[in-house]
């Protein structure tokens, strides 16, 4: 399979923060079969309501942790999404975000997890902690969800939304974290049909060696 999985159309926000959002990251046959193909079983519920941090509600399955592919996660998942980690784990992949975000990421270590927001599922406003140098996200969804969407803050007061972005079929998001890089996902509506399935990458740190609790969500 021949995953082309750059596009030339990220756009490039520079309000309230500086973000980027594309809304046709891979060709259209190969996003149609990774989509069929999104893992559903596995899965670990992540809830926080309480405690210092950032608070949320999700599922969460581990797939690659500090650049290495998760054995129980790997061996049950299909010939097309391997293929797919493995160009996420490539040199290339790296080097075009890179250039294209203007960000250092020779030396990081790469987290990704298959998420998936079912129905009262959120995450409340935060910003990401400093050791995340770059993260994306790659909306799997299968139908229109109630709620789930990645809500971008002025603040850190939930109200001060300045843009809401829709988790559509294709679409990715890139945050560069930053102190005012305030964010949040709506919670999905009791009763939604479908769930927001999400793939999320977190290219961080070398100062940070290995997965913890606070990289257990994401936008």
């Amino acid at each position: 399979m021949n995953i082309r999985w750059h596009s030339p159309d990220f756009k490039r926000k520079k309000e309230p923060f500086e973000w980027f959002c594309s809304d046709h990251f891979l060709s259209p046959n190969i996003f149609k079969r990774l989509q069929a193909e999104f893992p559903h079983t596995g899965y670990c519920k992540s809830h926080r309501e309480e405690g210092d941090g950032k608070y949320y509600s999700t599922w969460d399955l581990l797939a690659i942790d500090n650049g290495i592919p998760v054995r129980e996660t790997w061996d049950n998942l299909t010939s097309a999404w391997k293929t797919m980690l493995k160009v996420i784990l490539s040199d290339d992949y790296r080097d075009y975000f890179s250039t294209l975000m203007e960000r250092d990421l020779s030396q990081t270590r790469l987290h990704v997890r298959f998420t998936i927001y079912h129905e009262n599922c959120w995450l409340a406003p935060h910003c990401d902690r400093p050791d995340k140098i770059l993260t994306q996200t790659l909306y799997f969804p299968t139908g229109v969800i109630e709620g789930g969407e990645l809500l971008i803050l002025g603040s850190s007061d939930p109200d001060d939304i300045k843009e809401t972005v829709v988790p559509s079929p294709n679409r990715s998001v890139i945050l560069l974290p930053s102190p005012n890089s305030w964010h949040s996902v709506r919670k999905v509506a009791s009763g939604s049909q479908h769930a927001r399935r999400a793939l999320l990458l977190h290219y961080v740190s070398p100062d940070h060696v290995s997965d913890n609790e606070d990289n257990k969500t994401h936008v």
